[in-house]
């Protein structure tokens, strides 16, 4: 460190350097402009000030800097100026991301459109999308590269993970398990949809509870520089699976309920509106979220080798009855369930389910059939956290898409 004078405000220009006095020192550290100090930028070189002489009733004040090899640089005249300085120029390493940004966000190729969504959010801080080029060698193997790890340090850092392949999830970890290591604040992983969720138990030895073992990959997460991860899942099958988790992780549960909670409102029919649970299950999940509402609650039985849904408590005659979910597969107990509603005197059926899972294209068996309401739902909303079934669905009837884009930007507010 050297002192200057503070009645000088000056800017030296190297090749690839950027260096700008604000205070009395100078520092050799590289890093982004902070009031009250100086940030050397340099990509091919630590750069180090050894002598600083300024008068301002001389021509000849000069800076020598030295390099890691004790080189002498030829000595450079500073510019001086007085009064404020300009703005610094964003070094052109900066492609991506922008200095005054608050949060970086990264996002994969199937979660790019939620990611877009959530960084112009009104609801969060200010967020960057940063970038990582998903490449792979020839053998298949992944080999991803983050964009600009250097300007991550100490930034506030969240991935937008989609776990809806088994093929995909490599990959992605890689990713999850280097940024942490970038010497960032803080380290958030937004998985929207935790897909091993309805594997929490097992019933016959034998079975494996796949739920826990993606939580303990999950918690093997490395500690970033500000403390351990956390982890945003929307709502996950049941609530204990947060014990799966171990203390390197911080699991913060939230819900999509409030968004259909905020469309039932808007329905010209608002009044009539009943919310029914597909199984006791789903009642004792959401039931405390939908207070001022009536609720039918369905339940399965088994008749033979079928398990026939029956509706166990609840009035649906002359109701426009939502039936409330947390995913959807092959969609056969929301339509038995739509069926029985049917029969028992609703004027509507519609549903909600966090997840839109589908596979095998299953959504397709919802289409409404000969322009009946009785026949099909009225309305079908889903959240985009599974992004693959998103782009299937989008302008299909009886199909609407509730962003949690907004939501995401709010939790990631808490988190930074």
């Amino acid at each position: 460190n050297s002192y200057v004078s503070p009645r000088f405000e000056f800017s030296l220009c190297l090749p690839r350097v950027k260096l700008t006095k604000c205070s009395h020192q100078l520092r050799d550290t590289k890093g982004y402009k902070h009031a009250g100090s100086v940030k050397i930028y340099c990509r091919s070189m630590r750069l180090r000030i050894e002598s600083v002489s300024t008068n301002d009733s001389s021509t000849d004040d000069s800076i020598r800097v030295v390099t890691p090899f004790g080189m002498n640089r030829k000595p450079l005249r500073p510019e001086i100026r007085y009064g404020s300085l300009p703005p610094p120029r964003r070094p052109d390493i900066r492609k991506e991301i922008d200095i005054s940004e608050e949060v970086v966000l990264f996002y994969t190729e199937d979660t790019r459109s939620l990611a877009q969504a959530i960084s112009v959010s009104e609801e969060g801080p200010s967020i960057a999308l940063g970038t990582v080029r998903w490449k792979t060698f020839e053998d298949g193997f992944p080999n991803p590269f983050v964009e600009d790890a250097l300007f991550l340090r100490n930034r506030h850092v969240a991935f937008l993970a989609s776990f809806h392949s088994p093929q995909v999830i490599f990959e992605q970890l890689s990713v999850i398990y280097a940024l942490p290591r970038m010497f960032v604040a803080s380290f958030t992983l937004v998985l929207p949809f935790f897909p091993t969720g309805t594997a929490e138990r097992i019933e016959d030895e034998g079975e494996v509870a796949t739920a826990w073992s993606m939580a303990r990959v999950l918690s093997s997460i490395p500690v970033s520089r500000g403390g351990p991860t956390s982890l945003l899942i929307y709502d996950i099958h049941a609530l204990q699976e947060r014990f799966y988790f171990a203390d390197t992780v911080l699991p913060y549960f939230q819900s999509a309920i409030p968004l259909l909670i905020a469309k039932l409102s808007q329905l010209p029919d608002r009044e009539t509106v009943t919310i029914a649970y597909p199984d006791e299950g789903a009642w004792k999940r959401f039931h405390k979220q939908f207070t001022g509402y009536d609720e039918v609650v369905c339940t399965k039985v088994r008749d033979a080798d079928k398990r026939l849904v029956q509706i166990k408590e609840g009035d649906a005659r002359g109701r426009h009855v939502v039936i409330v979910d947390d995913l959807v597969q092959s969609g056969g107990t929301l339509i038995e369930c739509q069926k029985v509603l049917s029969a028992a005197g609703a004027l509507h059926v519609s549903a909600f389910v966090t997840h839109a899972v589908f596979p095998n294209r299953s959504f397709e068996r919802f289409s409404p059939e000969n322009g009946d309401s009785n026949s099909g739902f009225a309305h079908f909303w889903v959240t985009d956290s599974c992004p693959q079934t998103v782009s299937e669905i989008l302008d299909r009837p009886p199909f609407e898409v509730l962003s949690l884009a907004d939501s995401i930007a709010d939790c990631l507010r808490l988190f930074e």
